[in-house]
Order: structure tokens, then C-alpha cells, then sequence
């Protein structure tokens, strides 16, 4: 069974908030280590995170060995070191205008902004809703969107993300992939894109199986990456749907989980 011993994987990929970094937003120095030790038996290792490149320069410094990263869930290739982003997919301008739209007549209460790019445009009722400085006095965010727009997040008042999936699914008529991250607000990526999309893009051009592939996550987000790799594991304090798309679940984030995982794959 993949995942046992690690002459076994090709390619660690990790989930970062709510997985691989624990107590106080720090990668634990036992995770640290191990993932020197992958590093030095040749195991590339790569973070697969909804956070915009923006939010992803100190990864690399966190883990302390060269950090592969994929970003916006997949949607963008980022290079730390010399700041290069690569744009994966894009959502059809007119179907991101409409969306927006159609969800803004059945929901006036909500709040929307969207990632384009290198690009963060919120209006300032999302900022508001999401409990983020108001320092934006933009009304609607639809006016402004390009063609470079990769990620749509929405936030409706009082509502969970599950909450929040289930009001717009309706809306959505396939032209998005609607997901959320543990926060309250839920990301409209592209149809068909996933930190899978992202991580199966990456094999390819490795042309690396993904029977060799090692996943972590903890959010639904993370789900078809942990089905997409050989050998899935959620953290214990995941989504249920993500321990549900696993093989395996592990100890907490905060309890070095990733690290209890792969020290056992070292050892076998």
C-alpha cells in the first residue's frame, strides 16, 4: 500500500494553514526536521495552498528546505525567490460578471472580492464580513474584473462556508468550481480547478505518477488532491468531507500530524 515507505513516494505535497503549521502559525521544529530529511533523500516537497502569492514568500523560510508552490488552489504557479507567477486557468470574464451578479440579486447582503493575477480587489463590505481593516471603498467589485481573474470569494453575513456552498450551488450551473477553506466566505475557482489541477500539472511535468504521490490537507479544498494522490491523510482536526476523502487520518496539526506520517514512512 503507498504511503508505508518512502522509497515508495516521488512527492510530498502539503495543505499550509490548518495542516502543516501548528501552534501560534509555526511549523514545529519536528517538522522541520523531517522535512530535511526528505529533502535530503531527494523527495521533492510542495505546498498546495488557497493563499494568493502575496501570502507565500515566507513558506520556503518556514520549511527550511526548497518549497515548490502552488497557489489560489492550483490556479497559479509562484516562484518565491524571484517572485514569478504563472497563471494555471482563469474563470470566463462574463460568466465571473454574471455570477457575481446573480448571487449579489438573490443575496444583496453579500460581500465579494476577487483575485486577478497579482491583483486583490474587495469591496469593502467582504472586508467588513471577514472581519479585515475597511480600507477599501469599493462598492462592486464587477466593473472591475479582467481577464485575469482566477478566484471570486464571497461572503454572505451569518452564514458558515457550508452554509454559504449550499445557498449558491444553485447559482453556480457548472461555471465554477465553488469550494471553501475552513473560513467564513466560499472561492469560485475556475471549472475543474483544484489544488488536483494544480498538483496533476506538476507531475506531468515531473512525470511523476500520482501512485507516487503523498498528500496532507485539512479543508475541503484539499479533497481532490487527497483523492488525486496515492496515498491521501487529513489531519484529525479536518472537515469531516476531508477525512471522508482520505486514506488514512492523523494526528492534528498542532500534534505534528504531517510529521508523525512521513517519520513513519523514514522508518519503514
Amino acid at each position: 500500500m503507498i504511503g508505508r515507505e518512502i522509497q515508495d513516494v516521488h512527492l510530498v505535497v502539503s495543505d499550509f494553514d490548518g495542516t502543516l503549521l501548528g501552534s501560534e502559525r509555526k511549523i514545529s521544529s519536528r517538522t522541520r526536521q523531517v522535512l530535511r530529511q526528505l529533502h535530503e533523500l531527494g523527495v521533492e516537497f510542495v505546498v498546495a495552498t488557497g493563499r494568493p502569492p502575496r501570502y507565500c514568500d515566507s513558506i520556503a523560510e518556514q520549511t527550511g528546505i526548497p518549497t515548490t508552490l502552488l497557489c489560489a488552489n492550483g490556479a497559479v504557479e509562484y516562484d518565491a525567490a524571484s517572485g514569478a507567477i504563472n497563471q494555471l486557468a482563469t474563470l470566463d470574464l462574463d460568466n465571473a460578471r454574471d455570477l457575481l451578479i446573480e448571487i449579489r440579486q438573490a443575496f444583496p447582503e453579500a460581500g465579494f472580492c476577487a483575485e486577478m493575477g497579482s491583483e486583490f480587489v474587495a469591496e469593502r463590505r467582504w472586508l467588513e464580513l471577514a472581519a479585515r481593516p475597511a480600507d477599501s471603498n469599493i462598492t462592486d467589485v464587477v466593473p472591475l474584473l479582467d481577464q485575469r481573474v482566477h478566484k471570486l470569494l464571497i461572503n454572505l453575513p451569518n452564514r458558515s462556508a457550508d452554509e454559504t456552498l449550499s445557498l449558491i450551488d444553485p447559482l453556480v450551473k457548472g461555471r465554477a468550481n465553488a469550494m471553501h477553506a475552513g473560513l467564513p466566505f466560499v472561492e469560485l475557482m475556475p471549472p475543474g480547478v483544484d489544488k488536483a489541477f494544480g498538483l496533476r500539472r506538476l507531475c506531468e511535468q515531473r512525470k511523476v505518477s500520482s501512485i507516487a504521490v503523498v498528500a496532507f490537507g485539512d479543508m475541503p479544498n484539499d479533497n481532490a488532491m487527497l483523492e488525486f494522490a496515492g496515498w491521501g491523510v487529513a489531519v484529525s482536526n479536518a472537515h469531516q468531507s476531508t477525512q471522508d476523502a482520505a486514506d488514512e487520518i492523523t494526528d492534528s496539526n498542532v500534534n505534528d500530524g504531517v510529521a508523525i506520517v512521513l517519520e513513519r514512512m523514514i522508518s519503514a
